[in-house]
């Protein structure tokens, strides 16, 4: 008799036990209401039941999971601190897929694997989110992220290492598309623009190569390859009409392009007689109707007449306060930037430390600002001077880099910032008083990426600088492609 009781209270607790379990799992693999979600039906069975779960990347969760909150599709856009997880069209550089596969053959695997601690997502749930990612990682509707607004402000920076240009929404400050520039010929995108009336942006390569690149800024897409002929195509200015463009060929001896941007037509070539010597970076000022050319090395910069743009006069002028120009190294003036408004260009010689102080209708040096670092890029900003100095090692101790800040109205320095390690394009969103850096981050000692990119390797990234404060925007460090170089805002 105590025996058979004993038998029925084990077979209850088993019994019991059973019917834990078994609700349990029936909980857990019991798929959720997908609807109102926004992701198509069969990526929301993926997201919802294996991601967006409670520990990982649901609304109680998401903070504690690098911020990314995949409940929804308008949610998996807004990104983390660190950038987009999702690029549309761009499995290759979708962090969603690095930490989800477990394939190397499949693309890029990365750990720790996703869902953490979980199940990982079977080779099929992988593809489906992979392919999907390439067909624009559509919502439920179709809709593609960012493809409703072809005025919208961007960021472009190009990434010297990957051959590819990220496309950064300066709204949410997001990356929200790669484009890849250049062929097999034209390699390591050097400098890229957008034209000032923001319907094109082209980009120039630092290997030999004979054209140059216009993209429609609307859908980003390639428009047509400029041809100009063999050259090292690294600097280039458009006109204010966005109408005509000149082009730097650095090479000994080097030459200036002179091109109609409406045909693509090459209207005349600048030779110099040969005597260009490594010419680098190019200013315009249209009120005097010159253009200015720096030199890799020299004392000297190039000053170009173009009242008859296509029969130019070309001087050497020195910028050192001697009369005899030099070619071997000296201040080495190697970038320009022209401010139309006070008639003053600024010459970031490499050498000397400084910035030159130009008075364009004099063609004379009136000021010289000493850095004490060797100066890379410059924008102009409320009054300010912005210039980044990506191997300043003194002045942020453990960091290479800073930029900056000089006030225009009394040539001193107000401050320099660490906007992170080595610092080199700037770009200026005047309608939201933001400027854009680009750090390299390409130096062994600079700080550990988050994730490798499609092109491998370490990733540089980018910080904002609110042009008010001289602060860095908060929470705001995003990751791109590989050597971030030059940046241009739309």
């Amino acid at each position: 008799m105590r025996f058979g009781l004993l038998f029925i209270v084990y077979a209850i607790y088993v019994f019991a036990g059973i019917s834990v379990l078994f609700n349990s799992c029936t909980h857990e693999s019991k798929y959720v209401d997908v609807t109102g979600s926004n992701y198509p039906n069969d990526i929301a069975a993926i997201i919802l039941n294996k991601c967006a779960v409670s520990g990982c990347h649901n609304n109680l969760s998401y903070a504690n999971a690098g911020g990314l909150n995949l409940t929804t599709w308008d949610n998996l856009f807004k990104g983390t601190g660190t950038g987009a997880t999702v690029i549309p069209y761009r499995p290759d550089f979708s962090s969603l897929c690095f930490f989800t596969n477990t394939d190397s053959s499949l693309g890029i695997a990365l750990k720790p694997t996703m869902p953490y601690d979980r199940q990982p997502l079977s080779k099929a749930e992988y593809l489906k989110i992979r392919d999907w990612i390439t067909a624009g990682a559509p919502d439920a509707s179709g809709n593609i992220k960012f493809a409703d607004d072809l005025n919208r402000s961007k960021f472009y920076v190009a990434n010297r290492l990957c051959d590819v240009v990220t496309v950064i929404d300066a709204a949410s400050i997001l990356p929200m598309r790669y484009i890849d520039v250049g062929d097999g010929a034209a390699k390591y995108p050097y400098c890229i623009k957008v034209a000032p009336d923001k319907k094109h942006w082209y980009v120039s390569f630092f290997t030999q190569s004979d054209f140059v690149q216009q993209f429609n800024a609307e859908n980003d897409k390639l428009m047509v390859n400029i041809s100009l002929g063999t050259g090292v195509w690294t600097s280039f200015v458009i006109s204010s009409d966005s109408k005509y463009g000149w082009f730097v060929d650095n090479s000994s001896p080097g030459k200036i392009v002179y091109v109609d941007l409406v045909s693509n037509a090459v209207l005349a070539t600048y030779t110099f007689g040969g005597n260009f010597k490594y010419p680098s970076g190019i200013v315009l000022n249209e009120q005097y109707k010159k253009l200015y050319v720096g030199a890799q090395t020299g004392n000297f910069i190039y000053t170009i007449d173009i009242a008859d743009p296509l029969s130019p006069v070309i001087q050497e002028r020195p910028i050192d306060g001697k009369s005899t120009v030099m070619h071997q190294s000296s201040v080495n003036p190697v970038e320009l930037l022209a401010d139309p408004q006070s008639g003053k260009c600024y010459i970031a010689c490499i050498a000397s430390r400084d910035i030159r102080v130009m008075d364009m209708r004099y063609d004379t040096v009136v000021n010289e600002i000493s850095l004490y670092a060797v100066p890379a890029c410059m924008v102009i900003a409320s009054g300010k001077l912005f210039v980044s100095c990506p191997d300043d090692m003194i002045f942020f101790p453990g960091n290479r880099g800073c930029v900056v800040v000089i006030d225009l109205h009394t040539n001193a320095i107000v401050k320099r910032i660490k906007t992170g390690y080595q610092p080199y394009g700037l770009a200026v969103d005047d309608d939201r008083d933001v400027i854009a850096a680009v750090n390299a981050n390409i130096s062994a000692g600079g700080p550990a990426s988050h994730h490798v990119s499609g092109c491998g390797s370490k990733n540089g990234n980018v910080t904002f600088i609110d042009v008010n404060t001289l602060e860095l925007v908060p929470g705001k460090l995003l990751e791109v492609a590989v050597f971030p170089y030059s940046v241009s805002a739309r």
